[in-house]
Parts: C-alpha cells; sequence; structure tokens
C-alpha cells in the first residue's frame, strides 16, 4: 500500500475517484433534497369539478338615454331623500343593498344611509362619469345648497346599477367626497384710508476713486501676466538659439 501511494499514477487515480465519489454524492443528495423530485405521482380528475371561469366586464360608453334615465333618478333621489323632503317617494330609487336591512318604517321617518342636504335641484344635474360598464355605473356629482343655507357644496360619488327585471337605474350607493366652505354672506369691507408710503432718501455723492482702481487693476494684471510669461519664453528661446549657433560655429 505503501508503494501505490509513493506512485504518482496511483495517486492520480485515488484523486480522480475522490472527485467522482464527491459529485456522485452530491448528485444523491439533490435528489432526496429538491421538492418534488421523487413524488411524481399525478392525480387524476375525477370529472366532479367544473372549471371556474371569471367574467371580465368590459367599459361602455354612457349614451344619451341612459344620461336622461340617470338624471331621472337622480334628480328624483336628491328632491325627496337627500333633502329629506319626502323619504318614502325614494323607497323604490335604490338598490336593496343601499337600504341595509333599514324597515320601510325607519326609511320613511328618515333613517336613510346618506346624510341630508339642502341642495337645489336644477333642471339638469351636472355630474361626470367615473367608470361604465354594462350594469354599473359611478359617478361624480356635484350639487350646490339653496339660497340662504349656511353650507357650501358638496361632491359626492354615486353608484348607480341597473335592476335587471325592469331596466331601471337605482342608487347603489351615495357617500360625499368633497366638502366645499360656504360663501360669504356679507362683502369683504376694505380699507379706505390712505396708506403712507415711506419716503426713500437718496444721498447724492461722488463715486469713490477705488471702485475704478480696483477693477482696471485686475484687468491689467490678466493681460500682463501672460504677456510677461511669452517673452520670458521669447528671451530663453533666442539665448538657446544663439548659444546653439555659437557651439557649432554658425
Amino acid at each position: 500500500m505503501r508503494g501505490i501511494l509513493q506512485s504518482y499514477r496511483w495517486r492520480r487515480r485515488f484523486a480522480w475517484l475522490g472527485v467522482f465519489v464527491l459529485l456522485a454524492g452530491g448528485v444523491a443528495i439533490a435528489v432526496v433534497l429538491l421538492p418534488g423530485a421523487h413524488n411524481n405521482q399525478e392525480v387524476e380528475p375525477t370529472g366532479t369539478a367544473l372549471p371556474q371561469t371569471v367574467a371580465i366586464q368590459k367599459p361602455t360608453r354612457v349614451t344619451a338615454a341612459e344620461r336622461r334615465a340617470v338624471d331621472r333618478t337622480l334628480s328624483a333621489f336628491v328632491k325627496t331623500a337627500l333633502t329629506r323632503a319626502d323619504p318614502a317617494a325614494a323607497w323604490n330609487l335604490v338598490t336593496a343593498d343601499m337600504k341595509g336591512g333599514v324597515s320601510r318604517k325607519e326609511w320613511n321617518s328618515g333613517t336613510l344611509p346618506v346624510a341630508p342636504f339642502p341642495a337645489q335641484v336644477p333642471k339638469r344635474l351636472s355630474w361626470d362619469v367615473l367608470s361604465s360598464y354594462a350594469d354599473d355605473l359611478t359617478l361624480d356629482l356635484l350639487l350646490q345648497p339653496r339660497r340662504g343655507t349656511h353650507t357650501g357644496a358638496i361632491a359626492f360619488t354615486v353608484e348607480m346599477q341597473r335592476d335587471k327585471k325592469t331596466g331601471r337605474w337605482l342608487i347603489a350607493s351615495m357617500t360625499p367626497q368633497h366638502i366645499f366652505s360656504p360663501a360669504p354672506t356679507q362683502p369683504v369691507r376694505t380699507s379706505t384710508k390712505p396708506v403712507s408710503v415711506p419716503q426713500v432718501k437718496i444721498i447724492n455723492g461722488a463715486l469713490s476713486l477705488w471702485w475704478l482702481v480696483v477693477p482696471a487693476g485686475v484687468l491689467t494684471l490678466v493681460v500682463l501676466i501672460p504677456a510677461a510669461v511669452l517673452m520670458n519664453n521669447w528671451r530663453r528661446n533666442r539665448a538657446f538659439e544663439r548659444r546653439y549657433r555659437a557651439e557649432r560655429g554658425l
């Protein structure tokens, strides 16, 4: 054995054998530890579960007829429910989710899922479309208060859904997003007292000579220093040339 270890050929063979053993051991460990390497069992479909599909709605354009239908529902709801003028008349203007378990008696008495607001109802409401789908519509509605009320305008986000039975647009939610400050009731008085403007005294005097000497001196140095350097280089070159000619006997 000692003679084998002293042989260069056998030592090289043992080295290659050790490398092979290490590689084989690494592959075996990887096969054991890697997830799913030894679990290749396939689960056969039972045939009882149906494939699930998710319907993706595409945005749609709000037609003129739909805008008129939305205006009718919104105007009626604002006039009867939001102002609390006749909450009972707004019962059929909302979806079942917006009623939220409120009984008809509570609804008629003014217990509504939207805070009261003394809004004025114009002939045409001011609203913009935020999102529009086949049976779902989200609006940005701006309402102004009635005259004489100490409150500002309110911007609402309104979600409307189309009733599948009647095709009528109903209100699903109405949430205030921004409340504006009320307009001032009295004009702001401005002071008519003349404002005194302080007088600035201008002192006349001669300009000091140093304000001219210092810039002139700086400009002179900027010009003279490069000129002096160039002149010194020229004189040195001339001296080298004369010395060269004297040594060559020219």
